[in-house]
């Protein structure tokens, strides 16, 4: 079912498989963030994800690959929900 967290996953392994920046390897570059939000990037990956209990702004850090939530981005920014994790890619 579109949506569902079953697809979220599938969703997720399929691109893990498809970009060699997801796999095994040490070279994290951990990004600013807001507190309660853990950004980084490995290669042309940015994942952010907020942890806090309300949405935050961060910068869109490129294609949006995947999102646990409803992401709103706009003019460089995306706004970022509770409780949701986002991947892009930055090529």
């Amino acid at each position: 079912m579109p949506g569902s967290t079953l697809e979220l996953y599938r969703s997720a392994l399929a691109l893990r498989r498809s970009l060699p920046d997801l796999g095994a390897g040490d070279s994290v570059e951990w990004l600013r963030a807001p507190e309660g939000v853990l950004a980084f990037r490995r290669g042309e990956f940015v994942c952010v994800a907020n942890t806090s209990g309300e949405a935050v702004t961060t910068p869109a850090y490129g294609r949006l690959l995947l999102a646990s939530g409803e992401l709103t981005e706009a003019e460089g920014e995306a706004k970022v929900p509770a409780d949701t994790t986002v991947w892009f890619t930055t090529v």
